[in-house]
């Protein structure tokens, strides 16, 4: 009975002993292909569009604006208004100047009063030094005389500082443009009363503008003082602009941490105006060659232990796809991506998403 039980059992064992574990279904990952750095191609940037020079025209002089200059425009006269050019010296705005004149008539007059009381100053010291030469007349007499003819001397360079400016400050009533440029902004009218340090223009040289723009910390290297930088506006979107970076921020902005690129763009026909929004790349000729770039999600930590990072690569093995791990040494950081500087090359295929639950050699399935 026995061996008959032993002989029904042998071949069920013997089927079991057959039986392989499952294999490992592929496992579902993303997969990025390493590219080439292309600098701010990769990585655009907004930036905006400012006078080279702006300027807060002020009076220096209070009253009623009586005159502000005309332009023909449209078949019609109208004052200056923003978008007209001015250049340097011109008029701008006329405040009264009666009451100005007036001062300037007045101090002229002290000025010739002061001159009269010299003259009889100057007659008498020299007739008091005659006389006190002879000993005609006492000590304190002449020391009278001299003392006259010295204030009066000082009266009169006080009476012509008067006049200098009384007509200094009818000289202020006309207020005239400092540089050559376009008025951005007009912020008077005639009749309107000004005051000392009123701002009546705002006057902008824009034959040349700067762009400026900010950039973090890793894209420093590429915005170098001297450096060129195309950009384009959707104003203009057929024509390419082109500047050289003048200004780089010592200091990064403390609640961004952003440093500011400035860049001068000539602009002899006004074509870029104040406020424009610029779409600009960075010099693709200062970007390194060789720098291959990946998703910052497919670098993990070496996981053999010990310092260090890697990286998945897909391969095909036999017709699978397997996952290959390799060590890598990274770079600087670019957005959401980061550069390989050894252990990659262009073309290669990597996980990046799902990295860190795979082992080598493990058989993939790429999803989308």
């Amino acid at each position: 009975m026995v061996r008959l039980v032993f002989a029904c059992l042998l071949p069920l064992a013997l089927v079991c002993c057959d039986k392989q574990p499952p294999a490992k279904q592929p496992m579902p990952v993303q997969v990025n292909t390493a590219e080439t750095e292309r600098g701010a191609e990769g990585y655009p940037y907004s930036a905006v569009v400012n006078p080279y020079t702006q300027v807060d025209v002020s009076f220096r002089t209070e009253g009623y604006i009586e005159i502000i200059p005309t332009r023909k425009a449209l078949g019609d006269i109208r004052i200056l208004q923003p978008g007209d050019y001015v250049t340097e010296g011109e008029t701008l705005a006329e405040v009264n100047d009666e009451q100005y004149r007036d001062k300037v008539v007045e101090a002229a007059a002290n000025v010739s009063k002061a001159e009269a009381a010299r003259r009889k100053a100057d007659l008498d010291y020299k007739r008091a030094s005659a006389l006190f030469a002879t000993a005609s007349i006492t000590a304190p007499d002449y020391d009278a005389a001299r003392k006259e003819y010295e204030v009066s001397q000082a009266a009169v360079v006080g009476s012509k500082a008067h006049l200098d400016r009384a007509k200094e400050e009818l000289h202020d009533t006309v207020l005239r443009s400092p540089l050559s440029g376009v008025i951005l902004e007009r912020k008077i009218e005639v009749g309107s009363l000004v005051h000392s340090d009123s701002i009546g223009f705002v006057v902008a040289d824009t034959s040349r503008v700067k762009v400026v723009f900010t950039v973090p910390d890793v894209m420093l290297m590429y915005a170098k003082l001297g450096s060129v930088v195309s950009m384009r506006t959707q104003s203009l979107p057929e024509k390419v602009f082109t500047g050289r970076v003048t200004e780089v921020s010592p200091m990064a902005e403390t609640r961004t941490r952003v440093f500011a690129i400035t860049v001068t763009v000539l602009n002899p026909n006004a074509e870029l105006k104040t406020g424009m929004i610029m779409s600009l790349a960075l010099d693709k000729l200062s970007i390194p060659s060789n720098r291959v770039v990946v998703p910052l999600s497919s670098l993990i930590m070496h996981p053999n232990g010990g310092e260090g990072f890697a990286v998945y690569v897909i391969e095909l093995d036999h017709e699978v796809l397997r996952a290959r791990l390799r060590r890598v040494t990274p770079g600087p950081v670019l957005g959401n991506s980061i550069v390989i500087s050894q252990g990659l090359t262009v073309g290669e295929r990597v996980v990046c998403n799902g990295a860190a639950q795979l082992e080598e050699g493990r058989a993939v399935r790429i999803v989308p």
